[in-house]
């Protein structure tokens, strides 16, 4: 007779063991899943370290450009104030020149007259100008027209003798031009503007400028030329009634724009 031997196992062991295992297995899919969790809170948080960096930085660097910005607008300010302060310093040094250049021709011109040189032993004119003008309104006549031409002459008549005595004479200029297509001389002395009224009668008779002097004498003021009158040069005749000498310049060119500009040889 044949005995099979069954094993007998008890109900509690068979299920303990598979809760066992089941709980083994759910320890380690949690265990895996926390892993998982914390790993991608440390990459979240370099993450947005990382990024919050990079902001930092971008601050820093807008800061940083409106600093320079406003560097830069002041050093073109600045350039801009210098370079209008050289400009005015430029103008300031030509003028400085210009006047430094007129008082030396003073000096050179005085020096001539109290230190005569060889070979003048008369009077001279010294220099002569005229040049065109906008006339003052209170200048100006009633009956003139819009094209009436004003100029503003300036001469001196000077002499450079050893023994110094006052001489006397009448210094002549006459403007030479053309008129309606015609030659036409007139009198500088005849266009004089304002100032007539102050001459006396000899003058008007003379037709000049009479000068009465030691050492220099300088005439200035304006004159008017006749209306349709272009000028082309100028005659100058000055004579001498105490030394008896007679000084002729003729056909002195004159200029439109600039008029006439004479100095003394």
């Amino acid at each position: 007779m044949t005995h099979i031997i069954i094993a007998r196992s008890h109900p509690l062991q068979y299920y303990g063991l598979r809760l066992l295992f089941v709980i083994a297995g759910f320890a380690l899919l949690w265990g895996a899943y926390e892993m998982g969790y914390m790993q991608s809170e440390e990459d979240i948080i370099r993450e947005k370290g990382g990024r919050n960096s990079l902001l930092l930085q971008q601050k820093i660097l807008k800061k940083r450009n409106k600093e320079l910005s406003r560097e830069i607008l002041h050093m073109e300010r600045k350039l801009l104030l210098e370079q209008k302060s050289c400009t005015i310093i430029k103008s300031d040094m030509y003028q400085e020149q210009e006047k430094i250049l007129q008082l030396e021709k003073q000096v050179s011109f005085y020096k001539g007259i109290i230190a005569p040189g060889v070979g003048r032993e008369t009077i001279y004119l010294q220099s002569l100008n005229i040049k065109p003008i906008v006339a003052p309104q209170e200048l100006k006549s009633e009956s003139a027209s819009e094209n009436q031409k004003y100029y503003q002459y300036h001469f001196i008549i000077a002499q450079k003798m050893k023994k110094r005595t006052y001489t006397k004479g009448v210094v002549k200029i006459y403007i030479k031009g053309v008129q309606n297509k015609k030659a036409i001389r007139v009198s500088l002395f005849d266009q004089l503007v304002g100032n007539k009224t102050q001459l006396d009668k000899d003058n008007h008779k003379e037709q000049g400028f009479k000068y009465n002097f030691k050492y220099y004498q300088e005439f200035n003021g304006i004159i008017s030329l006749p209306e349709g009158m272009e000028a082309r040069a100028v005659d100058i005749i000055v004579s001498s009634k105490k030394k008896k000498t007679i000084i002729e310049l003729s056909n002195l060119s004159w200029t439109e724009n600039e008029g006439i500009k004479y100095v003394g040889k």
